[in-house]
């Protein structure tokens, strides 16, 4: 599967930090799927080397309000999927909680965790 995340209306289930390693993984992300349209994806992962994270981990898990990502300097409207970004990364994610995290990394990887599985909503 190929397309874009949005980081506003994602759920972010974890972000963990070893070392200078995180990895943010989403509970649902929501994506522009090509082919499918818009809706959620449940096993996307962004990998970060080299990170360092200004902000509280504890309480960055929720619903994004909106994020930005920058790559080599430069602002990416979306985060392509799968995607390898080999420069250096800064990440800004708004949590609905109102917790600001910025992210710095020297590199990033957009990548699938298992099998995707799509959804349009996960509305009842």
């Amino acid at each position: 599967m190929q397309g874009q995340l949005a980081f506003h209306d994602s759920e972010v289930r974890s972000v963990v930090l070893r070392a200078d390693a995180l990895t943010l993984a989403f509970s649902a992300a929501f994506v522009q799927a090509d082919g499918a349209g818009a809706g959620y994806v449940q096993s996307l992962e962004i990998a970060c080397t080299g990170a360092t994270v200004d902000g509280p981990l504890a309480d960055s898990v929720g619903r994004l309000s909106h994020g930005k990502l920058w790559v080599c300097g430069r602002v990416l409207p979306a985060l392509p999927f799968p995607y390898a970004a080999p420069g250096p990364v800064r990440i800004e994610l708004q949590f609905a909680n109102g917790t600001r995290l910025v992210v710095s990394a020297a590199t990033l990887a957009c990548r699938f965790k298992g099998d995707p599985k799509f959804v349009e909503s996960f509305a009842c």
